[in-house]
């Protein structure tokens, strides 16, 4: 981690000290001092990981993707500049056809605050040449700030062999929207959240439930609004592959919950089970400049029975949650650069393992 002349900005480049379950090991792949608002990590090539970075210092910040090795190399697949911040990124399964194999990244038009404001579109990446092309835009939708489908955040393909095979999902918290794209650009509203409960869809995944297909989404309830933050209001929300929103909670009882996912059989003792971040608290915006945000972070654990068990502590602002090559790597962007103002590389990525 570089050294840093003002103590209050050397504060909040603080590496993190992450606590885990027995049976577990926590490490700090990249500690802060790269990264800016490290989002969400995918698999790569190798033993690698990719993910996105929406800040930077191009301007007001243009964000790129970057990967990462298994020691925590970190290099540019798209640097700074090349693309406006990319909130969300996959990989186009088989059921993509023909766009098998390359990335899709959910996208601000331009950069900046107006750019978070405006409607995000999907960019396609050949990852042979690098080279970045408009797939689709996200139309307006539903009441919320007009229907604009601004601040965006995570995006996945449906799981081929699933009857969400076939389509890309994005989430635009704007106006508390999912969204589908096909493989011929044409994107519409999946699901627009705009009841109390279930709202502000934040990240997804995809499970069977009691055998059947189900997405399955972080919903915030509007704990995302720190006036309005309620310990315990946060959820997990069940839909189906037509878009009906399942009335009955997968899970409850959380805080401000975001990335999700399901560990492999070989996750050690809690292999199956479902993981939750959740940033613990409320979210000021902007961040307050004189001090770093406290850590009170923390992922979840939610074993067969739907109780909810703490399994690591000590994140800041967690977003990005998924197992790639059964490890646990859990993005943390400490402070967010666009809606935050927070323009410090100050984000930070953990690996957790099985012992």
């Amino acid at each position: 981690m570089p050294e840093h002349s003002d103590p209050i900005a050397a504060s909040f480049l603080a590496p993190p000290q992450i606590t885990v379950s027995d049976s577990y090991t926590a490490r700090v792949l990249v500690p802060p001092g790269t990264f800016y608002d490290p989002l969400f990590p995918i698999a790569g090539e190798g033993d690698d990981i990719w993910l996105n970075d929406d800040g930077g210092e191009e301007g007001e910040g243009g964000g790129g993707i970057y990967r990462v090795q298994a020691d925590g190399t970190v290099s540019a697949l798209i640097p700074v500049g090349k693309i406006p911040p990319p909130t969300g990124i996959d990989r186009a399964p088989r059921s993509f056809s023909p766009h098998t194999g390359q990335l899709f990244i959910l996208s601000q038009a331009k950069k900046g605050w107006a750019g978070a404001l405006a409607n995000h579109l999907i960019l396609r990446v050949d990852t042979k040449t690098w080279e970045v092309q408009r797939f689709a835009e996200l139309p307006s939708a539903g009441s919320r700030h007009e229907g604009v489908s601004g601040a965006g955040i995570d995006m996945l393909f449906g799981p081929d062999d699933t009857a969400f095979a076939g389509r890309l999902f994005g989430i635009t918290g704007l106006n508390n929207a999912i969204y589908q794209i096909t493989p011929d650009g044409q994107a519409q509203p999946f699901v627009v959240m705009e009841t109390a409960r279930p709202r502000q869809p934040t990240c997804l995944t995809f499970a069977k439930v009691n055998g059947e297909d189900r997405m399955l989404v972080t919903t915030a309830n509007g704990n995302f609004s720190p006036r309005r933050h309620v310990e315990g209001f946060g959820t997990v929300t069940q839909i189906t592959p037509d878009g009906q929103v399942v009335l009955e909670f997968l899970v409850e009882g959380l805080g401000t919950p975001t990335g999700l996912a399901y560990a492999p059989a070989s996750f050690g003792p809690y292999g199956g089970e479902l993981f939750v971040a959740d940033t613990g608290g409320m979210v000021p915006m902007p961040l307050p400049k004189d001090k770093p945000l406290p850590r009170t972070g923390r992922i979840s654990r939610v074993d067969k029975a739907g109780k909810i068990h703490l399994f690591a502590e000590g994140f800041a602002m967690p977003m990005g949650l998924r197992f790639v090559h059964e490890r646990l790597i859990l993005c943390d962007i400490n402070g967010d650069y666009i809606g935050g103002g927070q323009e410090l590389a100050d984000g930070f990525v953990v690996e957790i393992s099985a012992r």
